[in-house]
């Protein structure tokens, strides 16, 4: 299979809930950037990832969750996000993103971990004391490592992020949450870029404060936005 690499940007702010545009602000973004190509599907995480729509629906209302799963790009416009490939044969007109998945939603979404990172779910969240069952899915894609409904939450799940040794220099972040409500992930394949083996984040800075932007959360709150890496062996 070989080595993917995986970019997730999440809002990290436990008070942070999405609005009916959201996702439309997002998606403009990412088309602005030339980083989707075409429509791609809805996966109503209320209920199942066989509960879908064939188009992205982006200007829905998200309720406790909702993925949309664009189809990726390919040419310079991945260069420019993303810095230089790994691979110095690989020219800018053949770099790719394979697709890029927004998650958004009023539900706790529990961050995925890697080989060198683990978030360690110490409490979900409660509800007047009592714990709350987390929603079981059927992913084919790891979007997040568990979720569960926050209507009745009185108190947030409780996440510690564990990093190895050796991981910690790549790592863009001093602490995070660990669980989050809005995630942008973007999957670059086996397209590794250059910056992946050193500081995981993305060198377009400017790309960061757009999506913050277009998030809400922006200017004062741009550090709530966290980038968090995942290379899949």
């Amino acid at each position: 299979m070989g080595v993917e690499y995986r970019h997730f940007m999440v809002v990290d702010d436990a008070h942070w809930r999405p609005q009916s545009d959201t996702a439309v602000r997002v998606e403009a973004v990412l088309r602005e950037w030339s980083l989707i190509d075409g429509v791609g599907h809805t996966i109503d995480l209320a209920a199942s990832e066989q509960n879908r729509s064939d188009t992205s629906n982006s200007a829905a209302s998200p309720g406790s969750g909702v993925a949309i799963v664009y189809p990726g790009a390919t040419g310079p416009a991945i260069e420019s996000l993303a810095g230089p490939s790994l691979y110095a044969d690989i020219a800018p007109d053949d770099r790719y993103l394979m697709r890029v998945t927004l998650v958004i939603g009023d539900d706790f979404r529990v961050q995925p971990g890697s080989e060198s990172i683990y978030f360690e779910l110490v409490s979900p969240p409660l509800a007047n004391g009592v714990p709350i069952e987390g929603v079981d899915y059927d992913f084919n894609d790891r979007l997040f490592a568990a979720s569960f409904p926050s209507a009745e939450a009185s108190s947030p799940p409780v996440v510690i992020a564990h990093i190895e040794d050796g991981a910690k220099s790549g790592v863009a972040w001093d602490s995070c949450l660990g669980y989050w409500r809005g995630g942008l992930l973007l999957s670059f394949g086996k397209d590794l870029p250059a910056f992946s083996e050193k500081l995981q984040a993305l060198p377009a800075r400017d790309f960061v404060a757009a999506i913050s932007a277009a998030w809400f959360v922006a200017d004062r709150f741009l550090s709530l936005v966290k980038e968090k890496f995942e290379a899949l062996q």
